[in-house]
């Protein structure tokens, strides 16, 4: 039965298989969708995320001449289509632990397995309207929460995304997909990730401390090092050219300090391991108020001076 309630919704629908690709159009429509895009070759079904509005995402997880679940990660990270917070479902043929798990972490909203009806499919897309979960952030993922039980995460840590397809169906413009709300949801990942990535300097900086006064450390403090440098190589990347910007100067002045330390190989000296407490701390500190604070610019400001002049003598000592 047609519920015209699903009339305002569009679909983009990727399976290389004509026949069910066929079927699987003709279920939607069926249920009511008004606009239905099937696509076959997977290059168009990237060229269409990329430039077109949809709804609803419903991917087949084969591709001969690509990977629609790596392309779901990349909707997710925003880099392709406008939209991150589309409502995606895979569907799989190949139900293995790995490829479900896969699939799982591509941050797709739902995974079906195959063969697939018309009633799966319209249960699964009326939970997606009715009871879509919220999302997390992590350093590697934007997607549903799936926990049963949180744990690792604030309880606050999960977010409301916009769902145009609630939007739609149920006349809520609340959730709709503006261009503003996908930039003010963004806004919010992004500080999330910020967060994350600030906490973890300080995690690292600290395990660094520890294991510099241990004589067999040496390959395990090397191995946090390299850590400690990805983390805030990936925290400098997201806040260039933001208001964070003047935070960059303590995460370069930070990379320094882990040149010299990877290159000493030594126990730290006194004032090592004083910027290594003290770097991480200020670029957490920095990250979050660094725009109210006008005094907290002047203690960043006096610890770059500081770090310049470490450098000097480190340089000079070569």
């Amino acid at each position: 039965m047609v519920n015209n309630s699903y009339q305002p919704a569009t679909v983009l629908l990727y399976d290389p298989d004509p026949a069910l690709r066929h079927n699987t159009r003709s279920a939607l429509l069926n249920i009511g969708f008004g606009d239905v895009v099937a696509i076959q070759e997977f290059n168009e079904f990237i060229e269409k995320t990329s430039t077109k509005d949809f709804d609803l995402v419903l991917a087949d997880s084969r591709a001969v001449d690509g990977d629609p679940v790596e392309a779901v990660r990349k909707i997710r990270r925003h880099v392709i289509g406008k939209n991150p917070f589309v409502n995606v479902i895979v569907s799989l043929w190949n139900t293995t632990p790995e490829t479900v798990t896969n699939a799982i972490n591509s941050g797709a909203d739902d995974v079906i397995s195959r063969p697939m009806s018309r009633t799966h499919i319209l249960e699964r897309v009326g939970r997606l309207v009715r009871a879509r979960k919220p999302f997390i952030v992590t350093p590697d993922y934007l997607g549903p929460d799936r926990r049963q039980v949180p744990r690792g995460y604030p309880q606050g840590s999960a977010m409301v995304v916009p769902n145009s397809l609630q939007a739609k169906i149920e006349n809520r413009p609340e959730f709709a997909a503006t261009p503003e709300a996908i930039q003010a949801a963004m806004n919010a990942v992004n500080d999330r990730k910020i967060s994350i990535f600030t906490e973890q300097l300080i995690r690292l900086s600290s395990a660094i401390l520890l294991l510099s006064d241990a004589n067999d450390g040496q390959g395990d403090r090397e191995n946090v090092i390299q850590a400690l440098r990805q983390i805030n190589d990936r925290l400098s990347a997201r806040i260039k050219g933001t208001a964070l910007t003047p935070v960059l100067s303590l995460c370069e002045g930070l990379n320094d300090l882990l040149d010299n330390i990877g290159k000493s190989g030594k126990i730290l000296e006194e004032q090592e391991q004083e910027l290594l407490k003290q770097i991480p701390y200020a670029i957490h500190k920095g990250c979050k108020e660094v725009q109210q604070s006008a005094s907290l610019a002047f203690d960043i400001r006096d610890l770059s001076l500081e770090l310049q002049s470490h450098r000097t003598l480190s340089r000079s000592s070569v």
